[in-house]
């Protein structure tokens, strides 16, 4: 639904953005769909969109550090009081009474204008204005990655193999940040590459694998290497499953996608705590991100685009927002991501 909305007046503190691009992803879907999804209090509706580049259009008078026409993307969630959100990891939240823009009690960034405190904007250099849209899910595998490292700080580690499981958006983005840090990288789904992901495959030297014939727990056997890290992108409850038993030894296994419905599967369970403990692997789950996750994020696309330039232009359909009236955007299953152009 289009609607006409109030151009935000801004405080002394706050900053008034202007907005270029907003992404759609999953999250928007489903929210469409009205599986979740809350609106401010006091609010009848929500602005969703919580992925945008945008440019600072107004500065208010006790702002330092932004000024007019810089570019900028702003973090999703807001913090409670709990102590991680109150220092900065609010992707930590003990509580869960966080809000988070165009999701959760809060509107997000699919109008014209919004306005933000600078706590919660990154600056966007020009050499990534065309693909920074994508900053947010890029920043939801940099915090997995940071967290796989911080982890393994626990032993003297240098990881040469990554498996990601899912090569949707997210995993896409995981194998190129793992690609970025020295990592043999073998991205899988069940399915043949090809097209857009044959390209990003192929310039990042990521080796695709088909697991549809031979499944995901022949993929030690068929890489044929001591499997570092396992990063689960899917959405698959079979995946996750499958995730659990290919983690090589002293490895560990990031659960990052969110599994909806049921599944009930039988597994041995004796085996999988020997595994674990006689193998010393480790299995955790990671979601959302914070704005030092952002900053990793923009560091990394600046080197993706020094190294491999045009690879993350490849993720990205472009859409009119008058498309909203006309096509069923969110369906749209050409291309992995798309982008509605304001």
């Amino acid at each position: 639904m289009v609607r006409d909305v109030d151009k935000p007046a801004i405080g002394s503190n706050e900053v008034l953005v202007k907005v270029i691009e907003v992404g759609m992803d999953g999250t928007d879907k489903e929210i469409g769909e009205g599986l979740y999804g809350e609106a401010p209090a006091g609010s009848e509706y929500l602005i969703v969109g919580h992925e945008a580049i945008g440019v600072v259009e107004d500065v208010g008078s006790g702002v330092k550090g932004f000024k007019k026409d810089e570019l900028v993307v702003a973090t999703v969630r807001r913090p409670d009081s709990c102590i991680n959100c109150v220092n900065g990891q609010s992707d930590m939240c003990l509580t869960g009474n966080y809000t988070e823009r165009g999701i959760k009690g809060a509107h997000g960034y699919m109008a014209e204008y919004y306005k933000e405190v600078p706590d919660f904007l990154v600056k966007i250099p020009d050499s990534i204005k065309g693909v920074a849209v994508m900053l947010e899910p890029f920043s939801i595998t940099e915090k997995a990655i940071s967290q796989i490292f911080a982890i393994q700080k626990r032993m003297i580690w240098k990881p040469h193999t990554a498996v990601v499981l899912g090569t949707g958006s997210v995993g896409l983005f995981a194998a190129m940040q793992l690609r970025l840090r020295g990592i043999d990288v073998f991205s899988v789904d069940r399915s043949s590459a090809s097209g857009v992901k044959n390209d990003i495959f192929e310039a990042l030297g990521i080796e695709h694998i088909d697991s549809s014939k031979d499944g995901i727990g022949s993929l030690p056997k068929t890489i044929g290497k001591n499997i570092d890290i396992v990063i689960e992108a899917t959405g698959n409850p079979d995946a996750v499953r499958g995730s659990l038993g290919i983690t090589g030894i002293n490895g560990v296994d990031c659960l990052l996608s969110v599994t909806g419905g049921t599944s009930m599967e039988s597994i041995d369970i004796a085996k999988l705590g020997y595994d674990m403990v006689l193998g010393n692997r480790i299995v955790f789950g990671s979601v959302n991100s914070n704005r030092a996750h952002f900053e990793m994020g923009v560091n990394d696309m600046i080197e993706v685009e020094k190294r491999y330039g045009g690879v993350l232009e490849k993720l990205i359909t472009r859409f009119p927002v008058s498309a909203f009236k006309t096509y069923d955007v969110l369906n749209e299953k050409s291309r992995i991501k798309n982008v509605f152009v304001m």
